[in-house]
């Protein structure tokens, strides 16, 4: 890991944190959501500074993140797997195919990429406000709780975590 993956993975870890902190207090869908969409977008740069150089300053990647794991070299593959609890590798990526329009809707949580759609800053389209975000229900929590959006959830989880393990695969 070089000292450009290493300040974006602290930050990863600092906002997985928070958002594991507000989600068990059950504090507003809103406050989760945004650090949930900070997280993603934080692990992914940090995994694609492993070049040495920048990735775009964008609010987006995360969906490519899991796309670049799911393609990575054959000789890392098995340890990849098992790192993310899978028993095969080629199980990973028929998952991560399975969960890549959840990464999307979670990317899409960030304002700059939401267009007029719903995100935990503005849930309502800009020229029409009509409640507080904290009293909003998000469409993707559901999905985020239950089935392959919690086992998203848990990926994540171990992404941050074990970063230090596969950052320069």
């Amino acid at each position: 890991m070089n000292s450009f993956q290493e300040v974006w993975w602290q930050q990863a870890k600092s906002d997985h944190e928070a958002f594991l902190l507000f989600r068990r207090q059950g504090i507003a869908q809103c406050h989760s959501l945004h650090y949930l969409q900070m997280v993603t977008e934080k692990i992914a740069k940090a995994y694609f500074w492993r070049s040495g150089s920048p990735p775009p300053q964008k609010h987006s990647g995360f969906p490519t993140f899991l796309r670049f794991l799911g393609q990575i070299r054959a000789h890392d593959r098995d340890r990849i797997a098992e790192l993310f609890t899978f028993k095969r590798y080629s199980d990973f990526q028929n998952w991560i195919r399975g969960v890549i329009p959840i990464a999307h809707d979670i990317e899409h949580l960030a304002p700059a990429l939401s267009s007029d759609g719903p995100n935990p800053e503005y849930p309502w389209p800009h020229a029409r406000p009509e409640f507080s975000p904290a009293n909003h229900s998000f469409a993707i929590w559901p999905t985020l709780t239950s089935g392959r959006g919690r086992d998203l959830m848990r990926v994540i989880h171990i992404a941050v975590e074990r970063f230090p393990d596969y950052a320069d695969t």
